[in-house]
C-alpha cells in the first residue's frame, strides 16, 4: 500500500489543483445573452476576454480590463457564433472605438442596431468601453428604434418563486420590462412559456403555474414589441 501513496498524493493534488483553478474561473465568469432577431443566440457564463483584438483594417486594439466587449468576444468563441465588429478611431484608444456590425451573420439596417446593457441599462457609451464584474449581467440585443426619442425596445426580464418544486405546487413567474435607463415596469402584456405552453401575464404581470409532472421545466417570456427575457430552468419532482 506505501507503494501507492505517492501517486495517491500527487492524484490529490491533481484534482486540488482543478477545483481551485474552476472555481477561480467560475469567480470570474460574468453573465451574457445574446438575443437575436429570431431567437437567443447564447446564454451562459463566461470570463469576459482580455487582450488584443484587430479591427477591419487588421490593426490591432488592446485592453487589460474586463469590459462587456471582452464578454461578446468570450462568449462567441465558447458557442461559437460570429462576430463582426468595426472599429472607429472617433471614440479613443483600447477597445473603445469597437463598434458591435454584426451578429451571428445578422447585420441592421439603417432602422436597427446592436445594443447593449449591463444589469438592464443601456450602456451610453460602446461596449469596449464598458467594465464589468462577476455580478455584471451583460445583454446584446438586436433592437429598432424610436426614430424621435431613440429608444430601443424594452427588454424583459423574468422571475421565479422557486428553481425547485413538488410536483403540482404553484410557481409564481413574474415578468418585467426595462427601458434604457433601467426602470422596470410589469409586463402585463406578456407571455410566459412553460416547456412551449404559453400563459398570458396579469395586470401585475405575473403568472401563477403548476408543473404537472417531474422534470425540468424551460421557462422564458415573449412579447409584442419586447426583447424576449432569458431562459429559466425550473425542476419539478415527486413528492
Amino acid at each position: 500500500m506505501a507503494k501507492f501513496r505517492p501517486r495517491l498524493l500527487i492524484a490529490a493534488t491533481v484534482l486540488a489543483t482543478l477545483a481551485l483553478l474552476i472555481s477561480a474561473a467560475v469567480a470570474r465568469a460574468t453573465t451574457v445573452r445574446v438575443e437575436g432577431p429570431r431567437g437567443t443566440v447564447y446564454q451562459g457564463a463566461v470570463t469576459p476576454f482580455v487582450g488584443t483584438l484587430k479591427d477591419q483594417d487588421g490593426v490591432s486594439h488592446t485592453t487589460k480590463q474586463m469590459t462587456a466587449l471582452g464578454g461578446l468576444v468570450a462568449a462567441s468563441r465558447s458557442k461559437p457564433f460570429q462576430l463582426g465588429l468595426i472599429w472607429s478611431d472617433s471614440f479613443g484608444g483600447a477597445w473603445a472605438g469597437f463598434y458591435i456590425n454584426e451578429v451571428n451573420h445578422v447585420t441592421p439596417p439603417p432602422t436597427a442596431f446592436w445594443a447593449v446593457k449591463v444589469n438592464e441599462k443601456l450602456t451610453s457609451v460602446g461596449a469596449g468601453s464598458v467594465v464589468v464584474t462577476p455580478k455584471s449581467n451583460v445583454l446584446v440585443y438586436y433592437t429598432t428604434y424610436d426614430p424621435t426619442t431613440f429608444a430601443t425596445q424594452k427588454t424583459l426580464w423574468i422571475t421565479a418563486s422557486a428553481s425547485s418544486v413538488t410536483v403540482g405546487s404553484p410557481v409564481t413567474i413574474a415578468v418585467r420590462a426595462y427601458d434604457d435607463a433601467g426602470t422596470a415596469t410589469p409586463a402585463t402584456n406578456a407571455w410566459v412559456w412553460v416547456n412551449g405552453v404559453g400563459l398570458k401575464t396579469n395586470g401585475k404581470g405575473v403568472v401563477v403555474t403548476r408543473l404537472g409532472q417531474p422534470g425540468t421545466f424551460s421557462v422564458r417570456s415573449t412579447a409584442p414589441n419586447e426583447i424576449r427575457s432569458q431562459t429559466l430552468w425550473i425542476h419539478a419532482a415527486s413528492s
